[in-house]
């Protein structure tokens, strides 16, 4: 017999995995892989009993935490990226320019 508070909270568990996909993927651009990740473990099989839910949370918290910390690998390597940019610039002092003849 399931259990309707475990589903309740499953279901609760799955959305809140996918807004976490949207929300960490939009800034890290892999919003479409964690999306299909949240939906691989949205479609696995409900937990049936609490402590199994207790279990199901664990692992959405790991795939947020991955997420996360992929998503702060991501910015840090684009700041860095920004930042060469930005120290670079301009690549070179621009010719002189003078409207005397030599």
């Amino acid at each position: 017999m399931k259990d309707p508070f475990v589903q309740s909270q499953w279901q609760e568990l799955c959305e809140h995995l996918k807004q976490v996909a949207h929300h960490v993927g939009e800034r890290a651009g892999l919003e479409s892989q964690y999306a299909d990740e949240a939906e691989q473990f949205c479609a696995s099989q409900p937990p049936a009993r609490y402590s199994h839910l207790l279990d199901r949370v664990r692992e959405a918290t790991h795939i947020a935490i991955r997420w996360q910390e992929q998503a702060s690998e991501q910015r840090h390597v684009e700041d860095l990226v920004d930042e060469a940019g930005e120290e670079s610039f301009p690549a070179s002092d621009p010719p002189v320019f003078s409207h005397s003849h030599a």
